[in-house]
């Protein structure tokens, strides 16, 4: 027992000298960095930033600042909701000319000014190619039904006619090029148009190298076909978005000639979309490599008239726009719209009402009104009061609605139609209820609730 107590006090012994001479080791640290430190101090006659961060620990919340309380009455975040229900038409122009086409794939400028106007008439929004991208990306909404206008091949004619229409008009476009028609002379435009183009409000996408067929091998084994196929896709994306500086983000089919391997390497290439001839409008399930367009040939009106027909909408190019602060002849407004043109509102399952009474006799079977994210809805026409009216089912998912009214007089053969856009708070239905304050002075009567009465 004697030799365990030693060893017992010799280990206490041993420990006790080792911590002492480690608080020793750790004092005179300390005291040469005081030393050093002052020693700077006195040189540079102040103390450095880092030196004062190393001195003294920093808490937290001298980096951060402190944590602010939550407050319950902030409004909340707006969760973004996708609608998969617009419907996108897709417009190819091709050549340009001023007054007489002399082949089917131009267009005089009249024809085209008028199809413009005829769109800005029928309150029909045109986006630019890579809006329909992003919302088919999930990444944010589109008009209800809309139009992308696209020219093909790199005429002069797009830079010298059709250009100014779209800026005089504010539309975005999209410009599909082939290499070998690019810069060559003759009517083919030129770096510098295209490039001033791409700066004013157009995008840009292959029409391939060399604007032939693609599903036609014309000879070649199938090695020389598979590389030549790159070339014309893959290369030729490449070569645009090197020469102009802009991304390339959708192929157009020279003749709209293609098939299933066509569009896999389409995909694969690296394009989000690509575009055909076939005459079909966009919708959220269009496959990206199979996105339909209508081809403008000559003057006819045709594909025109097919292309911005939405959902029963009457045609566009046959009906009468009136504008929705028309008036009559003794200068009151002929529509009575609700809610107000332009305005913002708060509800999101608003009425939309139009008051037809200054119009005249209006045809009941003629009444028709559509509701951007509905389509044609079923409304209630009265035809005592000549007044349109339907309550939104549901909540309004768009920043902006579009609602449309075509009704025909009894005295006419012809539709007219009248449009207008209203905007909704969307916030303002995610915000708590204002808390309700006594009134400072009590009523003198009041309306006796149903069990008081039944009492």
């Amino acid at each position: 027992m004697l030799v365990n107590l030693l060893k017992r006090d010799s280990f206490f012994q041993h420990s006790t000298l080792l911590l002492s001479g480690l608080a020793v080791f750790l004092l005179t640290s300390c005291d040469k960095s005081k030393q050093a430190s002052d020693q700077a101090q006195t040189v540079s006659g102040s103390t450095l930033p880092d030196e004062v961060l190393a001195a003294k620990p920093v808490e937290p919340a001298e980096l951060f600042g402190p944590e602010k309380p939550v407050d319950p009455n902030a409004p909340k975040a707006e969760p973004f909701e996708l609608n998969k229900s617009s419907i996108v038409s897709i417009l190819l122009y091709h050549d340009f000319v001023e007054r007489i086409p002399k082949t089917e794939m131009m267009v005089s400028v009249p024809t085209f000014r008028a199809q413009m106007q005829a769109l800005k008439d029928a309150s029909i929004p045109v986006i630019p190619m890579s809006d329909l991208l992003a919302w088919r990306r999930g990444e944010k909404n589109i008009p209800d039904e809309c139009v992308v206008i696209t020219l093909d091949d790199g005429w002069v004619g797009e830079h010298q006619f059709a250009y100014p229409i779209m800026k005089e008009f504010g539309y975005p476009f999209t410009i599909y090029l082939y290499k070998k028609y690019v810069n060559i002379g003759g009517r083919s435009m030129t770096f510098a148009q295209i490039k001033e183009m791409l700066a004013h409000g157009a995008e840009l996408g292959s029409h391939s190298i060399s604007h032939q067929a693609l599903a036609m091998k014309n000879g070649k084994s199938d090695a020389q076909y598979s590389q030549w196929l790159h070339e014309e896709i893959a290369e030729s994306k490449k070569w645009l978005e090197e020469t102009f500086g802009v991304p390339c983000r959708t192929f157009a089919y020279p003749y709209g000639n293609k098939n299933d391997e066509i569009v896999q390497l389409a995909m694969d290439a690296g394009y989000e979309a690509a575009v055909t001839v076939n005459p079909q409008k966009v919708t959220w399930d269009t496959p990206p490599g199979k996105l339909g367009r209508f081809t403008q040939q000559w003057d006819k009106d045709t594909n025109f008239k097919l292309a911005v027909s939405f959902h029963g909408r009457n045609d566009v190019a046959s009906s009468k726009f009136v504008k929705m602060d028309a008036v009559d002849e003794q200068g009151n407004k002929m529509f009575d719209l609700k809610p107000e043109p332009n305005s913002t509102i708060t509800e999101r399952r608003p009425v939309i009402e139009v008051g037809l009474a200054r119009v005249g006799g209006v045809v009941p079977d003629s009444v028709m009104l559509r509701i951007g994210g509905y389509g044609a809805v079923p409304a209630e026409f009265d035809p005592a009061s000549q007044t349109v009216r339907y309550q939104i089912p549901q909540k309004l998912r768009l920043e902006e609605c579009t609602a449309t009214l075509v009704f025909r007089r009894a005295d006419s053969d012809k539709d007219e139609v009248v449009s207008w856009k209203f905007k909704i708070d969307q916030k303002s239905s995610y915000l708590p209820p204002e808390p309700v304050t006594a009134p400072d002075v009590a009523p003198t009567a009041s309306i006796p609730d149903k069990t008081t009465a039944a009492k």
